[in-house]
C-alpha cells in the first residue's frame, strides 16, 4: 500500500523557491527530479508554498512503503538535500500519511485547500476510524458535486508525534488530514464562503479528541517517475 510522506519547511526570507528562474528554484527543481529519477526513489512528489504564509513549504512524495522511504533516506538522502539549507532556514517535520486513493488527484488539482487536525498521541483506533468514516459520510454527501471541487481525500497520519504547530517546543499529536482539490483561485474563494466548507470544519472540529484544526491553501507543483524509463514527468 502507498505511503506518502509530508515535510513541512521553513523558507529564507526573500527567495522564491517554486520559479525555475531563479536560482533558489532551481535547487528545489533540481532536488526533486533527483528524487524522482534516483533509484530506489519517490513514485511522485508534489510540493509548493502555503498561499497564505509562503514562508511554509510544503513536499509530498508518494513511495511504495515506509521502508522505501527509509532505505532512500540512508542511502542517496544525504546527496539529495546537500543544497537545501541554502534556501531554506528550517525543517519542522516529515513524517508519513495514510490517504485514501484520490490523494494524488487531489494535490495536481489548480488549488488544494489542506486542513489538518490534531488529536491526542494516544487515540484509540477506534475514535481513528469513526473519524473516517464520518468523513466517508460528509464526501458521500455531494461533496465533488459542489461547482469548482474536483475531488476530496482525507486519512491519519502513520506517526503519533506530529509538531502541533503554534503549541509549545514539545507538544505532540497525532494527525488527522483533508485535502479538498478545487479548480481555480476563484473556487477556493467560493468554497470558503461556502455552507459546505463551514460543515467540514465543523465536522472536524466536533470528532472527539480534536485539540486544535488549521486549514490552508497551496498551488502544488507536481512530477512522476516513468517506471519504464526511469525518467519524470510534469503532471
Amino acid at each position: 500500500m502507498t505511503v506518502t510522506e509530508v515535510g513541512c519547511m521553513g523558507v529564507k526570507p526573500s527567495l522564491d523557491v517554486t520559479n525555475d528562474s531563479t536560482a533558489e528554484g532551481q535547487i528545489l527543481t533540481k532536488l526533486y527530479k533527483y528524487v524522482i529519477t534516483a533509484p530506489g526513489g519517490s513514485l511522485r512528489v508534489y510540493w509548493g508554498l502555503e498561499a497564505e504564509n509562503p514562508t511554509y513549504l510544503w513536499a509530498f512524495f508518494d513511495w511504495n512503503s515506509i521502508e522505501d522511504h527509509e532505505k532512500f533516506a540512508r542511502t542517496l538522502g544525504r546527496e539529495a538535500v546537500k543544497d537545501m539549507p541554502k534556501i531554506l532556514n528550517r525543517g519542522f517535520f516529515t513524517k508519513h500519511i495514510t490517504a485514501t486513493p484520490s490523494l494524488s488527484i487531489t494535490l495536481q488539482s489548480p488549488v488544494t485547500e489542506i486542513i489538518l487536525a490534531y488529536f491526542p498521541s494516544d487515540i484509540s483506533s477506534t475514535q481513528r476510524d469513526s473519524a473516517l468514516g464520518r468523513l466517508q459520510n460528509f464526501e458521500q454527501q455531494g461533496l465533488n458535486s459542489i461547482l469548482g471541487i474536483q475531488s476530496l481525500s482525507y486519512g491519519w497520519g502513520v506517526e503519533n508525534d506530529f509538531p502541533v504547530r503554534g503549541g509549545s517546543d514539545d507538544q505532540n499529536a497525532s494527525i488527522l488530514t483533508s485535502f479538498v482539490g478545487l479548480d481555480s483561485i476563484d473556487a477556493k474563494g467560493k468554497f470558503r464562503e461556502s455552507l459546505a466548507f463551514e460543515k467540514l470544519l465543523c465536522l472536524v472540529r466536533s470528532m472527539e479528541g480534536n485539540i486544535k484544526l488549521e486549514s490552508f491553501s497551496v498551488s502544488f507543483r507536481s512530477l512522476t517517475r516513468n517506471t519504464e524509463t526511469g525518467t519524470f514527468e510534469d503532471i
